[in-house]
């Protein structure tokens, strides 16, 4: 990740997307139960044609994201295609994603790596460098919309650790993929 402190923001703010399509490819996008709803809603599609839960995703073996389905530990993201291997929603012929207006919310936030103090004043804001982008620097972007973006990510992903939390700890009931759909309100 490229960080830069105050002084260096305006230049992040120019940044530009090329529509290169090179972060949904080969990445996992990790999602909440919150943007299933909002792409079953924009798709009409359920979320067993769009979610798939991964066990190899790089994240802390404490990370409270990890869902427990029987002895499997796994991470809900977003189902790949695989040939070639990219995110299901991307066109693979414009690049573009054909779900804009319903996307997760990490994907409103990336490529922005923003830190926050305690009252959501800004430390430092980056540049994800978890691949490689040919952007431009001619972008019109405000602080104030990424830190409403990424405020809105952080309540999201805290409401979801909620479920996850209540779900690893019940102990009836199969402990399946599709039950945690529906114990989340998905299915």
């Amino acid at each position: 990740m490229s960080v830069k402190g105050k002084e260096e923001w305006r230049k992040w703010l120019k940044f530009s997307c090329t529509a290169c399509g090179n972060c949904c490819r080969g990445t996992i996008v990790l999602i909440t139960a919150a943007d299933v709803r909002r792409l079953m809603e924009g798709t009409g599609r359920p979320a067993k044609e769009f979610v798939k839960f991964f066990s190899n995703v790089e994240m802390p073996k404490r990370d409270s994201l990890w869902i427990n389905l029987g002895k499997r530990r796994v991470a809900m993201g977003l189902r790949w295609e695989t040939k070639p291997k990219r995110c299901m929603f991307l066109d693979n012929e414009t690049n573009m994603c054909t779900v804009y207006e319903s996307r997760p919310v990490t994907c409103r936030t990336h490529p922005f790596d923003l830190t926050t103090n305690d009252n959501w004043g800004v430390t430092k804001l980056g540049i994800s460098d978890i691949v490689e982008c040919p952007h431009e620097w001619d972008g019109d972007h405000t602080l104030r919309d990424i830190k409403k973006a990424e405020r809105w990510n952080c309540d999201q992903v805290g409401e979801f650790e909620e479920q996850v939390k209540a779900w690893n700890r019940k102990r009836s009931g199969k402990r399946t993929a599709d039950e945690f759909l529906k114990f989340c309100g998905l299915a």
